[in-house]
């Protein structure tokens, strides 16, 4: 019987340890390991579908209740326009005070057209150590390029990724 109790321990541990809600290596320079992204029909996509197709990549965590972000998003949508054949763009609604109808009724209202995706449990939130949004990572080939926090705009976005930075 101690023997089982002991093993039991030491599954546990294991699964405690090696849960989806491990942290990400957040820092340029960083490769990041596959996650899962949600769509606003649950539907889950592979991250390295994205982030691995030879273009870079602008990640955004954003919540539709945040006016950093409201200010932010159109600028997203100018640049997603302007430039959605050469770079992916990824947009990252978080669940925090937040619904997923609210975050898809704000996309319909404003008529962002970008893709979107939604933190339902808070994973990508707490493994990319999110403190507030807007949160953006410029990534090429899953690795980290740049950070940006807070607010950035279209000629903020141009010239990031305009040259090999």
């Amino acid at each position: 019987m101690r023997k089982l109790l002991i093993i039991i321990t030491m599954f546990l541990t294991f699964l405690v340890g090696y849960g989806k809600n491990s942290e990400i290596n957040v820092r340029k320079g960083a490769k990041l390991p596959s996650f899962e992204l949600m769509d606003f029909n649950r539907t889950k996509i592979k991250s390295h579908k994205i982030l691995n197709n030879g273009n870079p990549t602008l990640l955004v965590f954003v919540a539709e209740w945040c006016p950093y972000c409201q200010h932010e998003l159109p600028e997203i949508q100018r640049f997603y326009e302007e430039n959605k054949d050469s770079v992916n763009v990824a947009v990252i609604f978080i669940s925090k005070n937040t619904t997923l109808s609210d975050s898809k009724k704000f996309i319909d209202e404003n008529g962002f057209t970008f893709p979107v995706y939604y933190d339902l449990d808070r994973s990508l939130m707490n493994a990319f150590k999110i403190k507030s949004v807007p949160y953006n990572l410029k990534i090429q080939n899953s690795v980290i390029q740049d950070i940006q926090n807070g607010v950035v705009t279209y000629d903020k976005l141009s010239e990031l990724f305009s040259s090999g930075k």
